[in-house]
């Protein structure tokens, strides 16, 4: 019996005495300002801010709940009811601008819920805006993303497509440029590219629309159709009195492949059908079959050792042989693939590019990058262009000079050249293929396997990617 007064009486002190005593808030705005403290004491700061501050004090602390890292969701949805009360235009203002850019998932998806149970229609854009940006390993199914699920919550399934469609013929085609363009995204997106050819076709272009114009412009010459934001800003690229030329030959280019083959081209196709037009014209002839018979014998040759980028702590792997990728590669790819072995089969080329690697190696605060592309003369040119921002010797940031430069170029570029035994990095990694699938351009990457050798990797959006083979340093 000894023992459990004892354990009583030892923890007598404890029980009720100063341990226990709610600690008093003497700042609310520290108390606000620091995720970690409890949902209780937030409660209480936010009932002392508001009758002891200014409400801009108040209100800016309680966005800075809504949309700042590390607070939990049942913080952050006391902040938002809070500002539905004292500042219900800040708060929307707050949720247009920032709500795409929330990463707090779990929080992101309670908003969403929130906005649909009410219904907010006024948040309608946001919703939009918010579900095309790209936020991968999030949810396995994309018509599962809660920005959808919202929108259906408020609309309905069947009225999806007509909501993306009225949203973007309402919104202004200066201001709201992004936002229409994530709406045309999204209609693709959702298999309703037949409606935006539709669209295309039968609207009456008001001379402020210069998206539709433009959109209107590449599809009647090269019968192509944007699949994202990225694409038309490259279409209305192309439609630049400066790149006129480049357009024409497009268009000619794609007048001569096969009506068979249109349906299938996109927008990367374009720079390699001007190049094979400058370089063979013949190569346009050439069916899948003949394409992939003669790359078969170059850079698929059985025994051959293939170089590929170690994703050890990734779940991710990727089949980089030609023959494993077969059937994901379209009569382009096959040609895009023939023109980049072509090119690095001539010495002036590969000198290029080891001598820019050797630089690139030497400089540990970036990688280096540019844009491989064929001149109006059929010469292979490689376009170096410094980077944006310098991030680090893994990390290549494109300049809107570079990517100018490729919408009429063949391949965006960079080097993995941090030393001369870089094989464990040999292709494309995870930020590269989330580059190719924003951008949806032909890509190639460079890597050092020695001093003298050069592993060469093609890659583009959906995860494809195909080892080139090795390259040797010219004498």
């Amino acid at each position: 019996m000894l023992f459990p007064m004892l354990s009583i009486a030892l923890l007598g002190p404890f029980l009720g005495g100063e341990g226990c005593a709610p600690r008093s808030i003497e700042d609310p705005v520290t108390v606000l300002a620091d995720p970690d403290e409890t949902s209780s004491r937030h409660a209480a700061a936010m009932r002392m801010l508001e009758a002891t501050t200014e409400p801009q004090d108040t209100s800016r602390a309680l966005k800075r709940m809504i949309v700042a890292d590390g607070y939990s969701v049942d913080v952050r949805e006391m902040a938002f009811d809070r500002m539905r009360i004292i500042d219900p235009e800040g708060l929307q203002r707050l949720l247009e601008i920032q709500m795409p850019k929330i990463d707090a998932i779990q929080w992101r998806e309670r908003l969403c819920e929130i906005i649909a149970a009410e219904p907010w229609i006024d948040m309608t854009p946001t919703l939009i805006r918010a579900w095309a940006r790209p936020m991968p390993n999030w949810v396995e199914d994309p018509k599962d993303r809660p920005e959808r699920l919202a929108l259906i919550a408020m609309y309905g399934e069947d009225r999806l497509a007509d909501v993306l469609v009225q949203v973007m013929l309402d919104a202004d085609p200066v201001v709201a440029a992004n936002l229409r363009a994530r709406c045309w995204e999204l209609l693709v997106a959702e298999g309703q590219r037949d409606r935006v050819v539709e669209l295309l076709e039968r609207s009456d272009v008001p001379p402020r629309d210069g998206m539709f114009r433009d959109l209107r412009t590449i599809s009647e010459r090269t019968g192509i159709i944007p699949a994202n934001r990225e694409e038309i800003i490259w279409a209305r690229t192309l439609c630049r009195p400066e790149n006129s030329g480049f357009l024409d030959a497009a268009a000619a280019a794609c007048d001569r492949v096969p009506e068979s083959r249109r349906p299938a081209l996109e927008l990367r196709d374009l720079g390699v059908l001007v190049a094979a037009m400058r370089l063979d014209p013949g190569l346009l002839d050439e069916d899948e079959a003949a394409l992939y018979a003669d790359l078969r014998g170059s850079v698929d040759v059985d025994g051959r050792r293939l170089y590929s980028a170690n994703f050890t702590g990734w779940n991710a792997t990727h089949t980089e042989r030609l023959r494993d990728v077969r059937r994901k590669l379209d009569w382009g790819d096959l040609l895009a693939i023939r023109i980049a072995v072509e090119s690095l089969g001539i010495e002036a080329v590969r000198g290029h590019l080891f001598r820019y690697a050797e630089r690139d190696m030497l400089d540990e605060s970036t990688e280096y990058g540019g844009v491989i592309s064929v001149d109006d003369q059929g010469r292979i040119e490689v376009l170096e262009f410094k980077p944006r921002l310098r991030r680090g010797d893994n990390r290549f940031e494109a300049t809107q000079e570079m990517f100018d430069a490729a919408y009429t170029g063949v391949f965006h570029f960079h080097n993995h050249a941090q030393e001369y035994d870089n094989r464990d990095y040999a292709g494309p990694h995870m930020g590269d293929f989330a580059y190719a699938e924003a951008t949806r351009a032909n890509c190639l990457v460079f890597t050092f396997i020695d001093s003298r050798t050069i592993n060469a990797d093609f890659y583009r959006h959906g995860g494809v990617v195909v080892d080139l083979g090795t390259f040797q340093r010219p004498d």
